[in-house]
């Protein structure tokens, strides 16, 4: 599998580093790592604010992303920013499965998009490109292809479907579940995000999900 930013895209300022760990078992984990998780978000629901929300660097960077390229769809929300309005709302998050409750904690707590994609569903090679507007997606719950706006950045597979819409919506054909073993993470910024950022970021997820892993040696980083 490789991976390629379009130019046009790469010119918007948008940094990605793609993670691939194999060999995941995602059908339970420790139990210090889900507390760790829930004293988290028990301490960000009690501290963080809508005002530092508005005042987010990270976060306003997604936003000004998405002005930049005309997005006019308000509940197109970066994934970060969307996993902080579900705990304003609910206090914490409900729990998925060890793969998304650990990629969920690691944006949150950093404010960088992060995505997860089951590597066998995934068709070929993976690019971060414009859409033309004839690209096959299925948002992520839903069992119905959505018409994708022309000029959107998208990550699209070589059957040129999409596997995730801007930083803010996955598909239902690559979602993870307990037979998932092996796992493309997207993690994603923008011009305002330092490049050592996304990588320490994925280097705290890597740590996180290799704890859950027989085989310590089996991820790859490849930083876009």
């Amino acid at each position: 599998m490789d991976f390629k930013i379009c130019e046009n895209v790469s010119s918007l300022g948008i940094k990605v580093v793609f993670l691939v760990i194999y060999s995941i078992n995602n059908t339970h984990y420790d139990d210090n790592l889900k507390n760790i998780i829930s004293k988290f978000y028990d301490n960000f629901y009690k501290t963080y604010t809508q005002e530092d929300l508005e005042q987010d660097k990270n976060i306003l960077g997604y936003r000004l992303l998405h002005q930049k390229v005309r997005i006019k769809d308000k509940s197109l929300i970066a994934s970060p920013e969307s996993l902080i309005n579900l705990i304003f709302k609910y206090k914490s998050l409900k729990p998925i499965n060890f793969i998304v409750d650990t990629y969920n904690y690691v944006a949150i707590k950093n404010k960088v998009s992060i995505g997860a994609h089951d590597l066998q569903s995934i068709c070929g090679n993976v690019r971060l490109c414009f859409t033309e507007g004839n690209e096959k997606f299925t948002p992520l719950g839903s069992q119905t292809s959505k018409i994708i706006n022309k000029n959107e950045y998208c990550y699209i597979d070589d059957s040129n479907e999409v596997i995730c819409r801007l930083d803010c919506r996955q598909s239902e054909k690559t979602k993870t579940s307990p037979e998932t073993q092996d796992c493309l993470f997207i993690i994603q910024g923008h011009s305002a995000i330092p490049e050592q950022k996304l990588i320490s970021t994925a280097e705290e997820l890597r740590s996180l999900i290799l704890i859950q892993t027989e085989k310590k040696n089996n991820s790859i980083i490849k930083l876009l």
